[in-house]
């Protein structure tokens, strides 16, 4: 009797076990089908990046980091068109990279002539203060991939 109820036990460890391992595989399933139907329904193709290149003041590139990554982590809460965006620091340059790809190039001008969007920009006088060089670039993507591959 105490083989039979070990053995009993065992067989239900197991089925357990392979349901569990079942169920796993399923929701890892369910949530590639998700997320290859999220991005079925957005359009992925930018047709505007911008890109600006900031050398900071001395003992500034951290205030320089902060005020380059404001603007588009707040845009990104909110314009659908914003497709992708990065702020990146070259500390041997004393530089910040900042790159954001849209939908279409009006979609960022529009919302930077709202109020809101002039509130996002930042304060011209903490950006004189902070920002030795400024360079910008309007660019129309030839080539791209912004979104990861399975």
């Amino acid at each position: 009797m105490k083989k039979l109820l070990i053995g009993i036990i065992a067989l239900s460890a197991i089925v357990t076990s392979c349901s569990q391992a079942s169920n796993g595989e399923h929701n890892e399933e369910i949530a590639n089908a998700q997320h290859d139907a999220h991005h079925d329904n957005i359009d992925m193709n930018s047709t505007y990046t911008f890109m600006s290149i900031s050398t900071a003041k001395p003992g500034k590139l951290d205030d320089l980091v902060r005020i380059a990554s404001e603007p588009s982590e707040l845009m990104d809460e909110h314009l659908d068109g914003l497709i992708a965006r990065q702020v990146s620091v070259d500390t041997s340059r004393n530089s910040v990279v900042v790159w954001v790809a849209f939908d279409n190039k009006e979609t960022l001008y529009n919302h930077l002539e709202t109020e809101q969007g002039k509130k996002e920009h930042g304060d011209q006088a903490e950006m004189d203060s902070i920002i030795e060089t400024f360079t910008m670039y309007d660019l129309s993507p030839q080539s791209q991939r912004l979104i990861p591959k399975h």
